[in-house]
C-alpha cells in the first residue's frame, strides 16, 4: 500500500481505538456500578426535593462541588447523617452530572453489596467479582462513590471492625486514588469509623474533604407513615 493510505488507515484505527476507550469510560457508571436500588438510577439534582434550610444549603454545596470538579479540582466529599436523608441521591447526582456533561468515567459502589459479591466469589470460581476485580475497578475511574461506608459491619452502634479483605480492597483502591476524587456516604461518625477501619485508610478517605452533614434532616422514606 502507498504510504499515504497506510497512514490514513493507521489514523482511522487509532481514532476507532480511542473512541472505544472513551465509550467504555463513559459507560462505567451505567454498566459497572453496584446499585441495589434501581430507583437511584433516576436520581438527579433536579428531583432532590428540599424542604428545610439544611437540605437547601447541602444541595447548594453539592452544586458548588460539581463546578469545582468540572474546573479540575481534586478533593473528596463526605456526606454524613442518618439514613434516608438523600445522601445516596445527591452523590449519584454528582456522578450523573459529571458523566453526562464532561464524560468523566464514574462509578457508584454500595460498599455492603460489593463485600457480599466478593464473599460469594470465594466459593464461586466463575465469578468475576473478586477482590482483585474491585481493586482495579475502584482504582481506575475518575470519580468514585463509596456508598454507605460501614454498613457492611452491621448495626450503626456496632463495635465490630471491618474484616481484613474489606480493609485490603479499600486500602489498595485509595492508594491509587490519592490524586483522584472520591465521594463517601455514611451513617457513622468519624469516631466510629476510626474504630472500625485502619487509621491510615480513614486518613486517606478523609484527606482535606468537603463535609456535608445532615444533622436535622429527617428520614425521607418514613415521614409519610401514618403511625
Amino acid at each position: 500500500f502507498p504510504v499515504t493510505i497506510c497512514r490514513r488507515l493507521q489514523n482511522e484505527m487509532q481514532q476507532h481505538f480511542e473512541s472505544v476507550q472513551e465509550n467504555e469510560k463513559y459507560n462505567s457508571l451505567r454498566l459497572k456500578s453496584i446499585i441495589e436500588d434501581p430507583s437511584l438510577l433516576e436520581a438527579r439534582l433536579e428531583n432532590y426535593v428540599v424542604k428545610d434550610p439544611e437540605e437547601t444549603e447541602n444541595k447548594r454545596v453539592v452544586v458548588e462541588c460539581i463546578e469545582r470538579y468540572k474546573n479540575g479540582q481534586t478533593f473528596n466529599i463526605i456526606l454524613q447523617g442518618v439514613q434516608g436523608t438523600g445522601k445516596s441521591h445527591l452523590s449519584y447526582s454528582v456522578l450523573h452530572e459529571l458523566n453526562e456533561t464532561k464524560r468523566y468515567s464514574c462509578l457508584f459502589v454500595g460498599v455492603e453489596a460489593m463485600i457480599r459479591k466478593i464473599k460469594n466469589s470465594f466459593n464461586d470460581k466463575g465469578s468475576k467479582y473478586t477482590e482483585e476485580y474491585f481493586v482495579e475497578l475502584l482504582s481506575s475511574v475518575d470519580f468514585l462513590v463509596l456508598d454507605d461506608l460501614g454498613a457492611e459491619t452491621g448495626a450503626i452502634d456496632t463495635n465490630k471492625t471491618a474484616t481484613d479483605f474489606v480493609q485490603r480492597v479499600l486500602y489498595a483502591a485509595t492508594t491509587v486514588r490519592q490524586n483522584k476524587s472520591t465521594i463517601i456516604t455514611t451513617n457513622l461518625s468519624s469516631k466510629v469509623l476510626y474504630s472500625m477501619y485502619d487509621k491510615k485508610l480513614v486518613s486517606r478517605l478523609f484527606k482535606s474533604p468537603k463535609c456535608i452533614i445532615f444533622k436535622d434532616t429527617k428520614d425521607k422514606r418514613i415521614t409519610q407513615l401514618p403511625f
